[in-house]
């Protein structure tokens, strides 16, 4: 969204509709494109654009300098750490014609209930975090984890299961 002063004002009422709902956004955030179920916080310095959307679950905690885009679903009680990305999109790799040119290609992203995702997570589209997961610090995310797991490392590899 432009930084218009039309479109700087509409995100101001938006965020003054959301705090009755629960939802504080706090100075310094981009957000297009996205719903909220619930309660939730999302710190300064993040870009949260829904590409078509993103669906964020009650009780939600997103720390300073995120970034999510694409189609993201996120359960209930999901805690993530500062500087994570969230990708559902990236460029199309043909070699007849430039990278730069190619139409995106995008895959939803689906968080599952009481998540909690360490700082500098990098997520990528099409992945599945299942409902209890943990991410280590610094991971990259290329492929699904299942329940309850702990995962960690570029790429995440599963280390254990929480008990």
């Amino acid at each position: 969204m432009p930084k218009t002063f039309y479109n700087r004002l509409k995100q101001k009422i938006q965020k003054i509709r959301l705090r009755k709902q629960g939802v504080i956004i706090h100075n310094n955030t981009a957000f297009f494109n996205i719903s909220f179920r619930g309660t939730a916080v999302v710190e300064p310095y993040c870009r949260l654009i829904g590409d078509p959307k993103i669906e964020v679950g009650n009780n939600f905690y997103a720390n300073s300098g995120c970034h999510f885009l694409g189609e993201i679903t996120f359960g209930d009680d999901v805690m993530i750490g500062p500087k994570t990305i969230i990708w559902g999109r990236d460029h199309g790799m043909a070699i007849d014609m430039p990278m730069y040119g190619q139409e995106h290609k995008k895959a939803p992203v689906v968080i599952g209930n009481d998540v909690w995702i360490g700082a500098g997570v990098i997520i990528l589209k099409g992945v599945t975090l299942g409902n209890g997961v943990v991410i280590g610090a610094g991971s990259v995310v290329t492929k699904d984890v299942p329940d309850n797991a702990v995962a960690m490392g570029n790429p995440a590899r599963v280390i254990k299961f929480r008990d």
